[in-house]
């Protein structure tokens, strides 16, 4: 049958005897042995298929929209590339800055207020049990669905969803975090490697970044070893399309550049030394903002310990340069190794010879902060938290190659997009369950596309401060990534729209889950509310150091309320 030479084909071209020892097939993907059960996955789902391009679908985590050829001091030449053969979007947003969250919202096409997951503790299928997810929508509509690395936030779903979104399970890899026994596969995970040392295990001036003693492809951490994993993938789902004609969709997800910045050392020599690299122009928060809306980078006395080591004391006080500089400069180096896997991914497409039928998906979960405006990481309704890059490199559209969009877009814009420009019909969405949120991008694909799609985008955030009685200190350990959402102080809401982002804090409802707007016109500090105003100006969009420097709530009174009343029919 085509099914059982497809898997002599395999056999025959030796696709996995080519491979390193290490790259050899998860217990989750079968190999030579597995091949009958690979013939039954084949035989059930190859039914139906309805359209006939296939897709990759690319996700980083923490990967801030800073990348060429707009920001050319950045070393990413594979997405420059994809940049160059796709259509990139300058004004994209996640719809909540921190992991967890932000999956559950772009892999179901729903907001944090429909999923009603903001932090770690749960997923969507507590609400959703029968909502298609992304991938979900391709395979339930015929395609080969496969997926490796991050994509779900790890457990979140279980077992990234099983088979309600994959034809087989995806293999999720963690040991690229601070040891290499922090999870992941041993099958991939060389505990013979150097590590980053993780608190309370040695002492050292730096253990959330190190340079490593490994080749630049970086063997044995766990990002190559996802490449390993789609690689495989990628030539079984190419051959299984020869073979049967089944379209597929292959998810990849790429830890970096998350922390811990764990690089081979080659990467750091793209760059000049720490001593030399840029710190941001405006290293403190300035005094209008309220505390609320400032991010703690640390989430325990633990780490408060470990930030503090570094010399870091407050938003307000800049962090001890040396120690600025080295993440900025590994931040970047970790780019660079994360992007030369997705350029040797783009590679293996190209020797399938189904890249002229294969669309690319790139996006990053959120942003991240480098010390602009006196913050750090992810976790904040800023600019920099909420923005993210996105590429879509889709051939049968050639008059999208080398084009941007400044058209304000969403992450759960990204599900309705993908089904579109697969020809797909939208998920089904059964009787009482909450219908997507997202909009489709197609629009924005055209010969002639539109200037723009949305008047606004909106992103959200909890605040969880140990010190709730004193307002100067509600910046102080206030992640919400462990609590209960009944027991959530704040939850902040973004609304940014062409010319202006307007955030306002209320106060939480534990038992409905709901914020507490006051009556009236806001007015900062008022039955706990807070609110700041920021005015983005045309060209002010792409340094990162022009951003939200001054709050203008006070020089704008008339616009601020015209936002917060347009929030209020939101939320």
């Amino acid at each position: 049958s085509p099914l059982t030479k497809c898997c002599h084909d395999l056999q025959g071209r030796g696709l996995e005897a080519r491979m390193p020892r290490r790259s050899q097939p998860s217990p989750s993907f079968g190999g030579n042995a597995r091949c009958g059960t690979l013939i039954l996955l084949v035989g059930v789902i190859t039914r139906g298929a309805a359209a006939s391009r296939n897709f990759i679908y690319i996700v980083s985590d923490d990967l801030r929209a800073e990348l060429p050829p707009l920001h050319p001091d950045v070393h990413a030449p594979a997405l420059a590339r994809l940049a160059r053969e796709g259509l990139s979007f300058d004004r994209a947003y996640c719809n909540q800055p921190v992991c967890s969250p932000s999956r559950n919202s772009f892999m179901s096409g729903r907001r944090p207020s429909t999923t009603q997951i903001w932090n770690f503790l749960e997923d969507f299928r507590s609400v959703g049990p029968n909502w298609t997810t992304l991938p979900g929508q391709f395979l339930s509509n015929g395609y080969l669905t496969l997926g490796t690395g991050k994509l779900y936030h790890e457990g979140h779903p279980a077992n990234g969803d099983g088979n309600r979104s994959w034809s087989d399970l995806p293999v999720q890899f963690a040991c690229n975090k601070s040891t290499s026994s922090a999870g992941g596969d041993s099958t991939y995970c060389d505990p013979s490697m150097p590590s980053c040392h993780v608190p309370g295990t040695a002492s050292t001036p730096n253990p959330r970044w190190c340079a490593i003693d490994a080749p630049l492809s970086g063997d044995g951490i766990g990002d190559p070893a996802t490449l390993v994993d789609a690689t495989k993938k990628l030539r079984f789902a190419a051959a299984n399309r020869n073979a049967t004609g089944q379209p597929f969709f292959l998810g990849v997800g790429f830890h970096l550049p998350h922390m811990d910045w764990r690089v081979p050392a080659g990467w750091l020599d793209l760059f000049p030394p720490s001593s030399e690299t840029a710190l941001a122009a405006h290293r403190t928060v300035q005094h209008l903002r309220p505390p609320v809306s400032i991010h703690c980078p640390f989430q325990s006395h633990e780490y408060e310990a470990l930030w503090s080591g570094w010399g870091y004391t407050d938003p307000w006080t800049p962090m001890r340069n040396a120690s600025a500089q080295e993440m900025r400069l590994f931040y970047r180096a970790a780019i660079a190794f994360m992007d030369s896997l997705v350029g040797t991914l783009l590679d293996e497409l190209d020797l399938t010879g189904l890249a002229d039928e294969t669309a690319v998906i790139f996006h990053s979960d959120h942003g991240f902060m480098l010390g602009e405006n006196g913050e750090w990481k992810k976790f904040t309704l800023t600019e920099l938290g909420t923005r993210v890059p996105l590429i879509a490199r889709v051939p049968w559209m050639p008059h999208t190659a080398g084009t941007r969009t400044s058209a304000l877009v969403e992450l759960i814009d990204v599900m309705p997009t993908l089904a579109d420009l697969a020809g797909l019909p939208p998920p089904a969405v059964a009787p009482g369950d909450a219908p997507l949120d997202g909009t489709s991008m197609l629009p924005l694909f055209g010969v002639t596309p539109p200037t723009s799609l949305k008047t606004h985008v909106l992103s959200q955030y909890p605040r969880c401060p140990t010190n709730t009685t004193v307002p100067q200190l509600l910046w102080r350990t206030n992640l919400c990534i462990n609590t209960p959402s009944s027991e959530f102080g704040w939850m902040g809401y973004s609304l940014r729209t062409d010319e202006w982002r307007y955030t306002a804090w209320f106060r939480w409802h534990g038992s409905t889950l709901r914020p507490i707007v006051p009556p009236g016109a806001p007015r900062n500090g008022t039955n706990g509310f807070y609110c700041e105003l920021f005015r983005y100006l045309p060209g002010n969009n792409v340094s990162f150091d022009e951003l939200e420097v001054v709050e203008l709530g006070l020089q704008y009174p008339t616009v601020l309320n015209q936002m917060h009343t347009t929030l209020k029919t939101l939320i």
